[in-house]
């Protein structure tokens, strides 16, 4: 059974999925989600919270799927 997202593993499909840094810029994965990071951690409050109320619903979902499953 696969966790539910958080806010920012949200962020960072959309993020690469987007490709905000293109492969001939950067193709190693490790250094996009750094880069990601860098981004998410400058946001406002207020532009991560469509990403924090995407994560709260995936999790209230993800407890109706599997009723008491534990993490």
């Amino acid at each position: 059974i696969p966790r539910p997202r958080n806010a920012f593993i949200l962020f960072r499909c959309l993020f690469v999925s987007q490709q905000a840094v293109p492969a001939s810029v950067e193709k190693d994965h490790r250094n996009i989600s750094r880069i990601a990071g860098r981004v998410w951690k400058s946001m406002s409050e207020d532009e991560r919270d469509p990403w924090i109320k995407a994560a709260e619903l995936e999790k209230t979902r993800h407890e109706q799927r599997w009723p008491g499953y534990r993490y």
